[in-house]
């Protein structure tokens, strides 16, 4: 009970129903408050309207109050403005000494009593001619509105009529009760739909949210292959599209991190092998041949280098992608370079029918780290060693380009890559998923283009992957060819 409470659905529902409580508070301050006065304003504009009405009859050219046509008119003009807006109204006719009087509300003993000497006297002595005054008329409360109506010959002032009118300034009686019952009773039913309309909003907000909800502490458990349904709103559909991305990507991440577990030698196992297979060969060959054992000996130690250089690369990967790795520039000969890593795929040519070609042109000398670039070739060949056709053949081409640039590919006729998947082949973990029908099953940690991705971008260097299904895939880099016009020495180290 205490978790309803406190949830997005209750207080929801608590803010719409408090929100229509308040708006029906305020309407009902305002009618009771404001429903006066703005009535009694414009009850006196009313009047005032009325009353000048009034004057304009009988101030008109036409107009005599010894005709008796004229006055009849009057009785009926000023009867017709009395029924229509309910006030009692007396004019005073001073030539002819009588009272036009029209009382419409009933026994009203205080609009008579007005047509006084003095009220008289007083509305001479006003300048617009109109006094207004406050009453109670049975108990309910009224305006009297007294004009003098003056006509100027010359120096003289003809007094023609003094009109009293009488209104009430708020809603009595029938009206009143009428306005009060359909205000109570729009007001219930208001709020009955505002509680309806504020549980099925409330409802239609928080059950997605309680979905995600119970879908993320599936993610706890590591249940990762889940899909939450996009709700009605932008900022719900936001929320359930980054919680997919990001249980697919968890789900990704686990799968990859049991492949990483269980195939780790993709980068480790070529060097592995040679040493393997180059001990292998003194015990059994080379032993007693110092020559043949110092050569073998040599690829057993190049082989270790390289093997505890690879294993601290991997776990520096993280340097590398967070932009904090120093680049160690230095220039060297990549044509020599490629031609050393080469010849050490010897053993896999004779003991797996391997071949792994090289066209390099002579001469091309490039500034670059030259450890990571070895790293950066080995990972490419053996990457296509791992998905090689069925020519058992890599090839491997430098060659100088336009521009002053050159260029590097690795490149094997294996089955290729989807071109949807091109983009994601750099991934850390990534590793293209293969069809059934292919022969060999290729195992790997998924790190090797990662890393060397990651070196390719501290250079600056340009790189791809061209591929085709069924026809392999070519990797590359290009890179500006080192001139005798740069400068020899070692650069600042490069940040990406």
């Amino acid at each position: 009970m205490k978790e309803y409470f406190s949830s997005i659905r209750f207080r929801l529902w608590i803010i719409f129903v408090l929100f229509t409580l308040v708006t029906m508070g305020v309407l009902f301050v305002s009618r009771s408050v404001l429903t006066p006065f703005f009535y009694g304003k414009y009850k006196k504009s009313e009047c005032i309207n009325v009353a000048n009405t009034i004057e304009k009859l009988v101030t008109s050219e036409t107009w005599s109050q010894y005709d008796k046509n004229d006055v009849e008119y009057l009785k009926s003009a000023v009867g017709d403005m009395a029924s229509d807006h309910q006030f009692d109204i007396i004019i005073n006719l001073p030539g002819v000494m009588r009272n036009m009087m029209f009382l419409k509300s009933g026994d009203n003993e205080i609009l008579p009593q007005s047509v006084s000497s003095e009220i008289k006297y007083s509305l001479l002595n006003k300048d617009d001619g109109i006094i207004i005054s406050n009453v109670d008329l049975n108990n309910s409360e009224g305006i009297i509105l007294a004009k003098c109506v003056k006509q100027e010959y010359g120096d003289m002032i003809y007094i023609p009529a003094y009109i009293f009118i009488f209104s009430y300034t708020e809603p009595i009686g029938t009206t009143l009760s009428i306005v009060n019952s359909i205000s109570y009773i729009c007001a219930n039913i208001i709020l009955l739909f505002a509680c309806i309309i504020s549980i099925v909003i409330s409802s239609h907000i928080a059950n997605p949210l309680v979905k995600i909800s119970k879908n993320a502490k599936s993610l706890i458990k590591g249940e990762f292959n889940m899909t939450i349904r996009h709700g009605e709103y932008d900022e719900i559909k936001t929320l359930t599209e980054n919680l997919n991305a990001a249980s697919a990507e968890i789900s990704k991440t686990e799968t990859l991190r049991n492949d990483l577990m269980a195939n780790v030698s993709h980068d480790l196992k070529t060097p592995l092998t040679m040493i393997k297979a180059y001990a292998e060969m003194i015990r059994d060959l080379s032993g007693d041949n110092p020559e043949k054992r110092t050569k073998h000996l040599k690829v057993i130690i190049d082989e270790t280098d390289r093997l505890t250089l690879l294993v601290n690369d991997i776990l520096n990967l993280s340097k590398l992608e967070s932009g904090v790795a120093e680049i160690n520039l230095c220039v060297f000969d990549l044509s020599q370079l490629l031609k050393d890593i080469i010849s050490r795929f010897s053993l896999l040519d004779s003991t797996r029918d391997y071949t792994v070609s090289l066209f390099a042109e002579d001469c091309i000398e490039i500034n670059a780290d030259q450890q990571k670039i070895e790293q950066v070739v080995y990972n490419l060949v053996n990457n296509a060693i791992n998905y090689i056709g069925d020519d058992k053949t890599v090839s491997v081409r430098l060659y100088r380009k336009e521009g002053g640039a050159a260029r590097f590919e690795v490149s094997d006729h294996g089955p290729g890559i989807p071109s949807e998947q091109i983009p994601y082949i750099w991934e850390r973990y990534y590793k293209v998923d293969r069809s059934e029908n292919y022969k060999r099953v290729v195992k790997g940690t998924g790190l090797g283009l990662s890393i060397v991705k990651e070196i390719f971008t501290v250079h600056g260097f340009a790189f791809g992957c061209d591929s085709v299904e069924g026809s392999g895939s070519t990797f590359w880099f290009e890179f500006p060819v080192y001139t005798e016009s740069e400068p020899a020495e070692q650069k600042e180290l490069l940040k990406p």
